[in-house]
């Protein structure tokens, strides 16, 4: 998990502070909102660095066609794809994944979602370019070629496909866990490591939102309320105990 402390966004926070009504506060939600986007790619390099990737898919399918490449599972970024010939201009997946066996051998056109929140006004058009690109890519290479879309954070393939509106079948979603188990690294692992930000994260909201002096006023107003309150209800209970 991305860090809010180390978030730069490009944008200002006007729309929040129109919606709140102060700047301070306008800057932490901006800050926020910057961070969950990153996560996405923030996940992508955990992914990348916990795997065995490719660094020129050109060369890879050429020793895979003569026979050179180890049985494994192999990597191939988006940036890797963009600098090979098996490009196909703003159509490739965020990863493909290479199982080499010598009986059977398995091509993986992923795209990848962090969180199990679906956008089902783009997900037929992100169908559509994950088939054209398995078409552009299926016949130039060794390999049985599939695409999957896949949600890291949701472990139940039937609630991605329902969440699509059934857009992609159930054979075309994948879980966080499995697209691991295909790459052969903890997915468990990468789970409890991303955790780890989140209490910072959370530490640093509090944190911020007290340093804004009309956050400290309105806070010590609901807490005199409440304060006082807890001593009226106490009280009635107290008189009734006596009686």
């Amino acid at each position: 998990m991305a860090k809010i402390r180390n978030s730069n966004p490009k944008r200002s926070g006007g729309g929040y502070e129109r919606l709140v009504g102060n700047s301070d506060m306008a800057n932490i939600f901006t800050k926020a909102q910057s961070t969950v986007i990153s996560n996405g790619t923030e996940l992508e390099k955990i992914i990348s660095n916990k795997s065995q990737t490719i660094n020129n898919l050109d060369k890879f399918i050429d020793d895979c066609d003569n026979g050179n490449v180890a049985d494994g599972t192999y990597l191939c970024t988006k940036k890797t794809v963009k600098a090979s010939k098996y490009k196909l201009d703003k159509h490739e997946p965020d990863f493909i994944a290479f199982t080499v066996n010598r009986t059977k051998n398995l091509c993986y056109v992923v795209e990848l979602k962090d969180g199990d929140s679906f956008d089902t006004k783009k997900s037929a058009a992100e169908k559509e370019m994950l088939q054209l690109f398995v078409n552009h890519l299926a016949p130039k290479i060794p390999f049985r070629t599939k695409f999957f879309i896949c949600c890291f954070n949701q472990p139940d393939n039937d609630k991605i496909v329902q969440g699509f509106k059934n857009v992609f079948n159930r054979d075309e979603v994948m879980t966080g866990k499995e697209f691991c188990n295909i790459l052969g690294i903890d997915y468990d692992n990468i789970v409890e490591k991303r955790k780890d930000d989140t209490s910072d994260n959370f530490k640093y909201v509090v944190e911020k939102m007290f340093e804004i002096k009309e956050v400290r006023s309105q806070f010590s107003k609901m807490y005199r309320r409440h304060i006082v309150e807890n001593d009226f209800y106490n009280t009635d209970d107290n008189e009734e105990s006596d009686h």
